[in-house]
């Protein structure tokens, strides 16, 4: 086997470094997602809590999707070193 041959099979077992979507869309998917869920579920709480109750759980599952965010990206992070 040449030395060619060997180079092209180690370019084709490296995995992909770059990222398929950029990290600020990515940012602004997931801010548009979490207003979105927060005020859903704010909303369908409304209906058997009180308002500031359903707009406390609104606010704690819009911050969750955050949460599982940030915990993914440290993660990929972490692996990608």
């Amino acid at each position: 086997m040449t030395k060619k041959g060997k180079s092209d099979k180690t370019a084709e077992i490296q995995p992909k470094t770059q990222a398929w979507i950029p990290l600020k869309k990515g940012l602004i998917v997931v801010g548009i997602v979490s207003i979105f869920l927060a005020i859903w579920v704010a909303w369908q709480a409304s209906a058997s809590l009180p308002m500031g109750e359903s707009i406390l759980w609104g606010f704690i599952f819009g911050l969750s999707v955050w949460g599982v965010f940030g915990l993914f990206l440290l993660i990929n992070r972490f692996f990608r070193r």
